[in-house]
């Protein structure tokens, strides 16, 4: 990841940071708390039973004080505005490091099922198909937990190319990986 600092000339030039606590002249963006909400969605959308899932991953990769209990999580997950049950709070930066590490951990386990999803090499029916269940489900999660008079919310349920879905899976997939959470991490915020 590049970015900008200013040398004793006033010059400009890139400095490559690799560090998980800060990025220089960086902040996070505002829709942050609403793209971790829809990724667990996704996740949820794609495994079966994956609130036990996501503590027990949460507790194997050390953050069970986060995630201490149930309420907490739904707390955090609440600072989603787009949520029937919208929490006027905003993530801490360890509240999205944990979540950005419990998200690019669980996409690693999920790798599989999303690549099937974005892969064109399979037979277009077989596509359609695999498209249809995962967003039929998808937008099931999102009318049953956001709030349907929000005008963004009847878009994502109205768009027929699930490009938002599309967008979130991509971004689970690059989340995989060695260095997966970084670059979820970095996709967080905006230079400023």
């Amino acid at each position: 990841m590049s970015f900008q600092k200013e040398n004793d000339n006033k010059k400009s030039s890139l400095v490559n940071r690799v560090d998980d606590t800060t990025y220089l002249n960086c902040e996070i963006a505002s829709d942050t708390p609403k793209k971790l909400d829809f990724l667990f969605l996704v996740i949820e959308t794609l495994q079966i039973n994956a609130a036990d899932t996501l503590f027990l991953k949460a507790k194997n990769i050390g953050l069970s004080d986060e995630f201490s209990s149930r309420v907490e999580f739904w707390k955090i997950r609440c600072s989603n505005p787009l949520r029937k049950s919208y929490a006027f709070s905003s993530l801490s930066t360890d509240q999205i490091d944990s979540l950005v590490k419990l998200i690019s951990s669980m996409a690693d386990n999920l790798y599989p099922l999303i690549r099937q999803l974005l892969s064109s090499k399979e037979s277009e029916t077989l596509n359609k198909e695999r498209w249809f269940l995962f967003s039929n489900r998808l937008k099931s999660l999102i009318r049953e937990r956001m709030n349907l008079q929000r005008s963004y919310v009847v878009s994502l349920l109205s768009d027929e190319n699930n490009t938002f879905f599309r967008e979130l899976l991509l971004i689970l997939s690059l989340s995989c990986g060695k260095g997966g959470a970084d670059r979820l991490k970095a996709s967080l915020y905006y230079q400023t």
